[in-house]
């Protein structure tokens, strides 16, 4: 055959090469995700002497990148979900490391495929999708086979430990999403004092954890990557100082 491939070994050669290429140009930090024990209690929140801080949802957001997937994965779309009406607080005590947070995003208020987001994030998002294909990916992606938003309207963050230096802790939380309780071990830059906090960081999950079964078509020729990357950036504003005797904060 001097050298050559036939057709059809040439043919699964190239869909396994671009299967290789897709796979590899979105490397993701892995996060190590643990299934909680039911007789760990979550800390107290509100400490005495801590500095209560409100979030500010126009300020915050959390962006949730996921991937295409398969052998004719040069077919389909990475797309990007869109947090804008984070809620929450965060409790900053006199000793950091009994600090914490509680968080919640509503699943109805996610955003898919914002055309200013995709311009803003480029390269493999800076593709525009057509309003029908963004309302056709919402519709899934809420939808009761992946997030079911219905049955699970909020996802929900609740801190579990801090360890580390104030400015960057290590930060297990527990994530509930989809009404599965996961806990994450997540690296986070931590910002300012006073009147105003900032917290920023990242990190992937795989949806197969929560119960999620990644879209597929076509045998999986075309399909979601289960690994997603979540950015997030936290704002939030001094509200008061927890006194003496205020009531515990838990789950």
């Amino acid at each position: 055959m001097d050298g050559q491939l036939s057709p059809p070994l040439f043919t699964a050669a190239l869909l396994i090469l671009l299967s290789l290429l897709v796979a590899g140009c979105q490397p993701l930090p892995r996060t190590e995700i643990t299934v909680p024990s039911p007789e760990k209690e979550l800390p107290v929140l509100a400490v005495a002497g801590a500095d209560h801080y409100q979030v500010v949802p126009e300020r915050s957001e959390a962006r949730v990148y996921v991937y295409r997937g398969g052998p004719l994965a040069e077919y389909g779309h990475n797309h990007v979900m869109v947090a804008g009406d984070m809620t929450g607080d965060i409790y900053l005590a006199p000793e950091f490391h009994d600090s914490g947070f509680a968080l919640t995003i509503p699943v109805a208020g996610l955003a898919v495929d914002p055309p200013a987001v995709r311009r803003q994030e480029g390269g493999a998002f800076g593709i525009e999708l057509s309003a029908q294909a963004v309302a056709d990916t919402r519709e899934n992606m809420l939808g009761p086979q992946v997030l079911n938003a219905a049955e699970y309207p909020t996802i929900e963050l609740r801190s579990r430990t801090l360890t580390g230096p104030p400015w960057q802790p290590d930060i297990t939380f527990r994530l509930r999403l989809r009404g599965a309780d996961r806990e994450l071990t997540v690296p986070v830059a931590v910002e300012g004092r006073g009147e105003l906090l900032t917290a920023t960081g990242e990190f992937s999950i795989r949806q197969s954890e929560f119960g999620i079964a990644p879209f597929s078509i076509l045998g999986g020729g075309l399909r979601v990557k289960d690994e997603v990357r979540i950015k997030f950036r936290v704002v939030a504003t001094r509200a008061s100082r927890v006194e003496e005797g205020d009531a515990d904060k838990r789950e």
